[in-house]
């Protein structure tokens, strides 16, 4: 027996997800890219509304350049969802429930006007910081000004919602077991005759 060993030391083990929240490869077919566009689009259009609210009046009525950025974003959505669908880590439950409560949640504080006009408002204020010392304090009311303001608020924002995305994924995972036991309390436990017969 080697010295080094400790024939009382428990086995090790690697931590697990719940089996709510492991991977369902193939299980799910890949949406189509106009379903995946549109979805981007909305969700882009829907949470931009706070932020256009605010930023025509600072940037003098640079609509368009506005308008410009919110595209940029929702077609680099659109480009990155349809090139990691078929990841692992995309197919994992814990990463699609995350992503979907974190731009639900996005949009649901923008319907919630006040809410979203704080947190954009917060964002936009740095934004117009960052252009300005950059660029001077008249390049908001510039077309190039006002874009890279929309680029660097957008940014600003998915840093935002990453952080708020860790929370969420330590939520999920702590809510997984309960919500396991509520499936079983309800459904009682899953048949497993059709698989006994398929290994027949």
């Amino acid at each position: 027996m080697s010295g080094g060993l400790n024939p009382f030391a428990p086995p090790e083990t690697k931590p697990e997800l719940p089996e709510a929240l492991k991977s369902e490869i193939g299980t799910k077919k890949p949406r189509s890219f106009r379903w995946i566009a549109c979805r981007w689009f909305l969700v882009c259009s829907v949470s931009a509304v706070p932020s256009f609210y605010l930023g025509t009046e600072v940037s003098k009525g640079q609509f368009a350049a506005m308008v410009l950025g919110v595209l940029i974003f929702a077609v680099g959505y659109t480009f990155l969802d349809c090139k990691t669908a078929l990841r692992p880590i995309r197919q994992k439950r814990l990463v699609s429930i995350t992503l979907r409560l974190v731009y639900a949640t996005r949009m649901l504080i923008t319907v919630l006007f006040p809410v979203g006009l704080f947190v954009d408002m917060f964002c936009g204020i740095l934004s117009v910081g960052c252009t300005e010392v950059i660029f001077g304090s008249s390049a908001i009311r510039t077309f190039p000004g006002a874009l890279f303001t929309t680029l660097v608020q957008g940014v600003i924002l998915n840093v935002v919602l990453a952080l708020y995305g860790l929370l969420v994924v330590g939520v999920v995972m702590l809510c997984a077991p309960c919500l396991k036991a509520t499936r079983l309390w309800l459904y009682g436990p899953p048949d497993r005759s059709e698989d006994f017969e398929m290994h027949l």
